[in-house]
């Protein structure tokens, strides 16, 4: 393997254990004689620009992070429009990627990865621009990422979500929203609605097989008798076992909100941009070292 190899990460992301991890894999790669360098960032906006001038000059891009920090990585790459093979170390806390494609978190191993040079061309989704490389997620229940701090998180795993999400019910209500594309419409009160590129969330499976394209679950029409539901899903993730949320697999759609309140969507974990949205289903996009 020859060329020139970027690290990106955010060094104050994991109370500095991204930057460790960089002083690590740029010592390894560097014994093998490859030319190696970092590109540390602190707000999205500088790694959007600097990503973008910078992809186009290396021959591979390593990503120490989560999701999140994945999702700046691909979308500056999808805006960019350059095409470079990316490896990942994911650091994160639920590591929706990471799963899907069975990528180790131990960082020899995720090197060796790279170093083997097997790529993949994989799905992504497009939202406004943006990247969702794992979930998109809008309505009341997407509030709830705001409600769980790092630290439990980092203790609680997924059942910190789950225990905010069952402290939501009943402080929220359904939005009056549009789905549309050019075969269908759609008029519905949304209460939550998830899309998902893969079929894991929240760390876990919660479909058995995926189809091609993006997977929407919705829970419209919050009524009583969809409480169980909601708790079920905080607690499991399991949302398609359940016989009254909406569910179907979609290439592109249009959401809109109907009224004047303004919905705030979440991707891959972090604020997303406010309905109306538009999003699309992105095959073979991204190049991937896999296993």
């Amino acid at each position: 393997m020859q060329g020139k190899t970027m690290i990106y990460f955010n060094p104050k992301s994991g109370a500095g254990k991204s930057q460790r991890i960089a002083d690590q894999v740029e010592i390894i790669l560097k014994n093998r004689g490859l030319s190696v360098y970092q590109l540390k960032t602190n707000t999205k906006d500088e790694a959007l620009k600097k990503i973008g001038i910078e992809a186009p000059k290396v021959d591979r891009i390593i990503c120490i992070g989560g999701d999140g920090t994945i999702n700046v990585l691909v979308t500056a790459l999808l805006r960019s429009k350059v095409i470079v093979p990316i490896g990942i170390i994911p650091t994160g806390t639920v590591n929706n990627f990471a799963h899907k494609w069975n990528l180790s978190d131990n960082v020899e191993d995720a090197i060796k990865t790279v170093l083997r040079g097997r790529q993949q061309a994989i799905d992504i989704g497009e939202c406004n621009g943006q990247a969702i490389i794992s979930s998109l997620v809008f309505g009341s229940l997407a509030d709830i990422s705001n409600e769980v701090r790092q630290k439990e998180k980092q203790k609680y795993g997924f059942a910190a979500y789950g225990y905010n999400a069952i402290k939501q019910i009943g402080k929220n209500h359904s939005h009056q929203t549009l789905l549309f594309n050019q075969t269908f419409s759609m008029r519905v009160k949304v209460w939550v609605c998830l899309m998902t590129t893969s079929n894991y969330i929240g760390g876990r499976k919660y479909l058995e097989e995926t189809e091609d394209g993006l997977h929407l679950t919705m829970l419209n029409n919050m009524k009583i008798n969809k409480l169980l539901n909601l708790g079920y899903f905080a607690l499991t993730g399991n949302l398609r076992r359940s016989t009254t949320l909406t569910t179907f697999d979609i290439k592109e759609i249009t959401v809109r909100n109907i009224g004047e309140e303004m919905l705030e969507t979440r991707i891959d974990g972090d604020k997303g941009p406010k309905l109306p949205v538009k999003i699309k289903w992105l095959p073979k996009k991204v190049q991937l070292y896999v296993n």
